[in-house]
């Protein structure tokens, strides 16, 4: 007996400054965004059809009703697997990042699991441990968040990933640090949007808020990324700067 053909439709105001939406299929992994970076004001509509399958996606927005489309039909498992293969080629290409790694006396557990990680990963050219090393080891965190930073700002680490108990204080202290931009993270969109929209050099987690295989997961993701000077985000980063230097008077 052949499958019934399906179609399904969903229908929503939209009314955001920005849009985001991301489809996963669960076969074969391949992810499609659909994105819109500016306000939206208007209708959006979602058309899925099994047969074959295929998802169309359609937003009316703006004063002057501007219709977008698009539509993504999934690859085949075969397909996929070659796009696979062109995704880890691209990766490899990824000019490798110095890395510096720390932690207080609450994430010396994680950040030796990923710094292992990290030295057999082909995108981590090298890793710079400033501490600390043991339990025992009470070393407080703004220390060790600020020799991490300090790295970067001087040119001698490309990023820093950090780790304390929730992740908070290493980045509130990482952030004192002329030039050097830290967020606090512990899910895959924000790791991403981190450095594409942020351009955010220094990661920080906490070792009791996440579980270690995803910790290890998203530091793993981190590293495939890299910021588009050439994007709209790129405005938005350079005004942080530019306070920055003014609130601070920095040269």
């Amino acid at each position: 007996m052949s499958k019934k053909h399906v179609k399904l439709s969903a229908g929503f105001n939209v009314d955001a400054s920005n849009y985001y939406q991301r489809t996963v299929n669960n076969n074969t992994g391949e992810t499609k965004v659909f994105s819109q970076d500016q306000p939206v004001t208007g209708t959006a509509k979602v058309t899925i059809t099994n047969k074959p399958l295929k998802l169309e996606h359609s937003c009316t927005s703006g004063p002057n009703h501007t219709e977008h489309h698009s539509s993504w039909t999934p690859k085949t498992e075969k397909e996929s697997h070659t796009s696979s293969n062109e995704a880890k080629k691209a990766m490899s290409d990824l000019k490798p990042l110095r890395i510096a790694l720390g932690c207080d006396d609450a994430g010396v557990s994680y950040k030796n699991t990923i710094k292992a990680d990290f030295e057999n990963n082909d995108l981590v050219s090298s890793v710079t441990d400033v501490g600390v090393d043991a339990n025992h080891d009470k070393t407080a965190y703004p220390h060790i968040a600020v020799d991490a930073a300090k790295l970067v700002s001087q040119g001698k680490a490309d990023r820093a990933l950090l780790i304390c108990g929730t992740g908070l204080g290493v980045a509130i202290s990482a952030n004192k640090v002329p030039g050097v931009r830290a967020v606090t993270a512990h899910d895959s969109f924000s790791v991403e949007r981190a450095i594409l929209s942020n351009d955010a050099q220094v990661l920080c987690m906490g070792e009791r808020v996440v579980g270690l295989e995803v910790a290890r997961r998203l530091a793993k993701e981190w590293l495939g990324y890299r910021f588009d000077p050439s994007s709209a985000s790129a405005q938005k980063v350079q005004a942080i700067t530019d306070h920055e230097k003014k609130n601070f008077e920095l040269q």
